[in-house]
């Protein structure tokens, strides 16, 4: 199962969303959505979320694809600053034929989470410009990460270079107004100016480049 987009976002006002979904397997898969806080054990008898997916079970195809819609339940959310949802997918293949009931089998389900933002409005800088906001710095052996904007960042991946040593980072998210420290493989030199190239992700999915100095 694949689908168009990688993060939903809803603006302060937007009423439903929708989402393509492909299913790219040789045999028809049953499919539930919800909504929920992304917990890896949430089911959907448990969800608490301002999104309700339409329809929230439904039979697909090989090769076919459909539309789920997503609807805004009106539920407040904070004013100053993103909400950050996840839509799961799952998926459930059909059971063993009548021919194969008793031959070994293994039935694997799959479940894909997706970013879902809720965004108000006046919100700054813009959501762009975010990325550009971050901060860097080295305290005690770590890469210390500050976001100062009402927005999620979600990096892909960080580097940080100081004169000829390069050390990749693994790519975290970034909550609204937080610090996060990251641990370096290996020690270096905290009084030499060094930059932090790292990837965010967009709006629309899409890999962007940034490079900040350490502060």
């Amino acid at each position: 199962m694949t689908a168009e987009r990688t993060r939903l976002v809803f603006v302060e006002g937007q009423r439903e969303a929708s989402l393509l979904l492909v299913n790219q397997n040789p045999y028809p898969v049953l499919v539930q959505a919800w909504v929920d806080d992304g917990a890896l054990d949430g089911e959907p008898d448990t969800a608490l979320a301002p999104f309700l997916p339409l329809p929230p079970v439904f039979r697909l195809e090989p090769g076919r694809q459909r539309s789920l819609r997503l609807l805004a339940t009106g539920q407040a959310q904070a004013r100053d600053r993103e909400s950050l949802y996840w839509l799961n997918i799952y998926e459930i293949p059909p059971q063993a034929t009548a021919e194969a009931a008793g031959r070994p089998r293994l039935t694997v389900t799959l479940r894909t989470q997706m970013k879902v933002l809720y965004r108000p409005h006046g919100l700054h800088p813009h959501a762009e410009d975010a990325a550009a906001e971050l901060g860097f710095a080295l305290r005690d052996e770590t890469l210390r990460v500050d976001n100062p904007t009402p927005y999620f960042v979600s990096l892909a991946g960080l580097a940080l270079e100081i004169g000829e040593t390069r050390l990749d980072l693994p790519g975290t998210l970034l909550a609204p107004r937080s610090q996060r420290r990251l641990g370096l493989p290996r020690r270096v030199d905290g009084g030499t100016r060094g930059e932090v190239a790292f990837d965010w992700i967009d709006d629309n999915g899409v890999s962007r480049q940034e490079r900040k100095a350490l502060q």
